[in-house]
């Protein structure tokens, strides 16, 4: 058991997707669709506390007292948004460990204290809910030594799904790179996914006082037919392809029809800043060489290669950041995410 660790979880962009929001469980809810993993998310830091028990044994004959299980003192949770500030809702975070404690995960006499360092802004289509309880999940799994990765990669699906976070990312971060969720729901079972793996410099951008909460979507009726017939369209036509680096233009013309198919493209915020980083991009004289795509949920674009291998590098990502801000919109400079395996 380690006596402290410190893990990061890179955050996820989706591109196109569909609302599978009405089965029973939540394991079993989610959405198939297309995007990628980056490597700004969260970064954790966290150290076991045990509450000392008395487990001594009686000496005589008469069976020892029955005592109740040792209530734990609560986890110390601090969480600290990309700016520094406090941010001071941890429920997301508290229900995880809750979860954990009903899993036997926990123990009753074990309790955390933890510190959360948000890289990236909330309710902008970053996948930040998803990063923040994985990484909370790897923090626990190494420093109790129990469980599998999956078992929490599952109850990060679970808990999520619960507080309307988000619908897709778990099971997209949990592959990395660039995928496409076949099938919806938990990570391993029911949830399907496919990635590969590649490098690229990634440019968010974002209206820093446009966020955008993935329930106020999911449970409104219209737009959930609507995502959901533009993104299985997409999907479909994406399931045909050999899932590697020469399917990345094809991805980009999907993103491009679904966010006008299902609508999202035509909401006034999103067009006026797709608008605005577009223009950017052709000022810099950069149209042939990215592409600008809208992130589900937020209002938030992020700007990409326009094919893999590509010739575009950070430096060129970071002078189209600067002149990105000039218009009064705020920018991150990432990258793509690592695949990997969900065992």
């Amino acid at each position: 058991m380690a006596d402290g660790l410190t893990v990061r979880q890179g955050g996820h962009i989706t591109l196109l997707f569909t609302v599978e929001s009405d089965q029973r469980l939540p394991r079993d809810q989610g959405s198939c669709g297309s995007g990628f993993s980056i490597h700004h998310g969260v970064q954790a830091t966290g150290r076991l506390v045990v509450q000392p028990t008395d487990g001594s044994p009686s000496e005589g004959e008469d069976p020892d007292e029955r005592t109740d299980p040792p209530t734990p003192s609560p986890s110390v949770i601090t969480v600290v948004d990309r700016l520094g500030q406090p941010f001071n809702d941890d429920t997301i975070y508290r229900s995880y460990l809750e979860v954990c404690r009903y899993a036997k995960l926990l123990r009753p006499n074990e309790s955390l204290h933890l510190e959360l360092q948000l890289e990236c802004p909330l309710s902008q289509g970053f996948g930040m809910s998803a990063a923040g309880l994985m990484a909370l999940g790897e923090l626990v799994h190494g420093l109790t030594g129990r469980g599998t990765r999956r078992q929490f990669l599952i109850i990060a699906h679970q808990v999520e799904r619960q507080h309307s976070g988000g619908l897709g990312d778990v099971l997209g971060a949990s592959a990395g790179g660039v995928e496409l969720r076949t099938q919806p729901g938990a990570p391993g079972w029911p949830g399907q996914v496919r990635s590969f793996e590649a490098e690229m410099p990634v440019l968010l951008v974002w209206k820093p006082n446009e966020q955008r909460h993935t329930s106020s979507y999911i449970n409104h009726p219209e737009w959930k037919r609507a995502i959901t017939e533009a993104g299985q369209t997409s999907v479909e036509r994406l399931k045909a392809q050999a899932w590697s680096t020469e399917v990345w233009p094809m991805l980009l013309d999907e993103a491009t029809t679904f966010a006008t198919a299902s609508g999202m493209v035509n909401e006034p915020m999103r067009a006026s800043l797709l608008s605005t980083v577009e223009a950017a991009v052709d000022a810099s004289g950069l149209s042939d060489a990215v592409a600008v795509r809208l992130c589900m949920l937020g209002t938030s674009v992020a700007v990409v290669p326009r094919s893999i291998p590509s010739t575009v590098n950070a430096s060129v990502l970071d002078e189209l950041a600067t002149r990105c801000q000039t218009a009064g919109v705020a920018t991150l400079l990432t990258h793509l995410g690592s695949a990997r395996s969900t065992d």
